[in-house]
């Protein structure tokens, strides 16, 4: 399953299995890719430059989510909801991660890419990075970038 799939997969778990995550009152959508720069994104997570004229691609995701896809890595923010931060929690291999927002957990996908999953307050981040052949060089790059993402929301 690739990283598309996954993605699509935690937004339907998250839109099935938590009804709680739709706003109680109408909130406004935060849009994932207006939180950072994809020069700020490059300097984190960089790419190969013929990459540089890719656009970034913004899709909703449920009532109040969105998703953006740079050219490294898909940044997903969402309403947070504990049940899926309980799922996360349970996944074989998953390394929790002190110093980005109020929770975050680290995961090596088999299909070589990282994932990062982070509460921050009322949001729920994903950021999965593309990774060339060792998982632990990319892991700096998407901490860092979490924070920042972590520091741009409401």
């Amino acid at each position: 399953m690739n990283r598309f799939i996954n993605a699509a997969l935690l937004a339907v778990l998250i839109s099935a299995t938590a009804p709680s995550l739709r706003p109680q009152s109408e909130s406004a959508r935060i849009g994932a890719c207006s939180l950072v720069s994809k020069e700020e994104v490059k300097k984190h997570l960089p790419w190969i430059a013929a990459l540089d004229r890719l656009g970034v691609e913004e899709e909703p995701i449920g009532a109040s989510g969105s998703s953006c896809q740079y050219p490294s890595v898909m940044i997903q923010v969402l309403p947070f909801s504990q049940s899926t931060i309980d799922l996360v929690r349970k996944k074989a291999g998953i390394e929790t991660i002190k110093g980005v927002g109020d929770e975050a957990y680290f995961y090596k996908n088999a299909n070589r890419y990282a994932e990062l999953y982070v509460r921050a307050g009322r949001h729920f981040l994903t950021l999965q990075a593309n990774v060339e052949g060792n998982v632990e060089s990319v892991k700096p790059g998407v901490l860092n970038l979490a924070k920042v993402l972590v520091g741009k929301l409401p």
